[in-house]
């Protein structure tokens, strides 16, 4: 069974994805609970975290209703900035909603330029460091330093790195991902997605993208490692089915049953606060 950390839906005419160019005949199209539901079933996923494809509050509304239609959607990560005025308003309301489980943060708000900037993104991750509330950080490679910057002023903060820290895999570019990632490795409290793989490495290529697993799943190990697919961005690499069947290639040989399902979905319930089906099935 798997908990699915990273997936998307987007329906065009709401007019918020203006990172969707027109000329992707993959992602220019509307991508619904409904089309994915199918595929999940044939593939023995449970569940799925669903994560923001635009940064806004009608965004985050959007997906929570579709949490209430669809069971297995299990959580919502929404996409609130912390250096927005609004910020704690709109935070307090959301975080009453069962199912609003996370924000993301994008790598370019730890690259603040402004003093005063950077002291209010402090502020706002120590008060989700205090309330246990976990973040998605979307950082790519280079945006890694600012971000362990900041993270190393709030210890305690629950992270997930998103996409494996965006490493440059085609380019075979990986001393400086490895030494910031096993700093931030040294925060307890922080994990990985293996997720939009099949996108970094342009398809199903697992000889591409194993050194950098097999250095994750030293450096994390499994009980800090989740699995996402990043459909439908995947597309663009692959079929969900192939994103599934590259995850479990690049899982280590010498990992047991236990450790791959804790990947598969245990972590990932346990990092965002949410009742595994197995747990309820034990009540």
């Amino acid at each position: 069974m798997y908990l699915d950390s990273h997936v998307h839906f987007w329906k065009l005419q709401r007019g918020e994805y203006s990172w969707i160019a027109p000329h992707n005949h993959i992602l220019f199209q509307d991508r619904l609970p409904s089309q994915l539901e199918p595929v999940l079933e044939a593939q023995g996923v449970g569940g799925v975290i669903l994560v923001e494809a635009a940064s806004t509050v009608e965004e985050i509304e959007y997906m929570l209703d579709l949490a209430e239609q669809y069971r297995w959607i299990k959580g919502v990560v929404g996409g609130l900035d912390l250096t927005q005025e609004s910020f704690e308003e709109h935070y307090s309301r959301f975080r009453t909603k069962r199912k609003f489980v996370g924000i993301r943060v994008n790598g370019v708000k730890f690259e603040q330029k402004s003093e005063q900037a950077r002291r209010l993104l402090l502020d706002r991750l120590a008060l989700l460091q205090r309330d246990q509330f976990p973040i998605d950080l979307l950082a790519r490679a280079h945006q890694l330093p600012a971000v362990l910057s900041c993270l190393n002023a709030v210890p305690r903060l629950k992270a997930v790195i998103n996409h494996l820290g965006v490493p440059l895999v085609k380019e075979l570019a990986m001393t400086a991902w490895m030494n910031d990632m096993r700093s931030i490795e040294a925060l307890p409290h922080t994990m990985v997605k293996l997720s939009g793989m099949l996108t970094q490495s342009g398809g199903y290529r697992p000889t591409m993208l194993r050194p950098y697993v097999q250095y994750l799943a030293r450096t994390f190990r499994s009980s800090r490692l989740l699995f996402g697919s990043d459909w439908p961005v995947a597309l663009q690499g692959g079929t969900y089915d192939e994103a599934i069947r590259l995850f479990e290639a690049l899982l280590p040989a010498e990992w047991d049953e236990t450790e791959r399902q804790a990947v598969r979905c245990r972590n990932g319930y346990r990092f965002y606060g949410i009742e595994s089906e197995e747990a309820a099935a034990s009540e």
